[in-house]
């Protein structure tokens, strides 16, 4: 290989992505089309740039910058694929779905506001801190098996772990009760 060659082929690997599209399409566990999963990078210091899955579950992203892409879709987990022109379907697992209401220990009323989150059994935190009001929260997007709750809100102890066995395609709900700080504990 020549000098000349070799600094083309070098300058073509580094001045673009490997692929010119990266295309497939968005399927269910049974074998149904996604429509409006959206395929997203993410690239440091960018913003976010999806492409929206058609009535059929096909997306085309036009010269992705990453070498994987994050499938997402209402009431699915999220899916990590390869940036690439993808001949099998992408198939997405149904989302385990959790609605923590959180109460007074006492009163069993539930509190206005405060802020939930959900731990691995590893002790791992999922995602973000989640805000509840007195209806709680609902969290959509878990994948399947055991969770832990935690909550804090203002003037009560912090509450938790409390356990919880998460189902695909089934949404589980739970009462996480808080003791206000300063009373003994029963």
């Amino acid at each position: 290989m020549t000098m000349r060659s070799s600094a083309l082929l070098v300058f073509s690997l580094l001045a673009g992505p490997a692929f010119g599209a990266a295309t497939g399409r968005i399927v269910g566990p049974d074998g149904a089309p996604v429509p409006g999963a959206r395929v997203c990078e993410t690239l440091e210091g960018s913003p976010e740039h999806c492409v929206t899955a058609d009535s059929q579950g096909v997306y085309r992203m036009e010269n992705p910058l990453r070498s994987t892409l994050l499938v997402r879709a209402s009431g699915f987990v999220p899916k990590g694929i390869d940036a690439a022109p993808l001949d099998a379907p992408v198939q997405l697992q149904r989302a385990a779905s959790l609605l923590v209401v959180v109460v007074d220990a006492d009163t069993r009323l539930p509190l206005s506001s405060g802020r939930v989150m959900i731990d691995s059994p590893s002790g791992k935190r999922i995602g973000d801190f989640v805000p509840f009001n007195t209806l709680g929260v609902r969290i959509s997007t878990l994948d399947p098996g055991a969770v832990f709750v935690r909550a804090e809100a203002a003037g009560y102890a912090p509450s938790g772990p409390v356990p919880v066995e998460l189902v695909s395609g089934v949404e589980r709900s739970v009462n996480v009760p808080m003791k206000k700080t300063g009373e003994p504990s029963r």
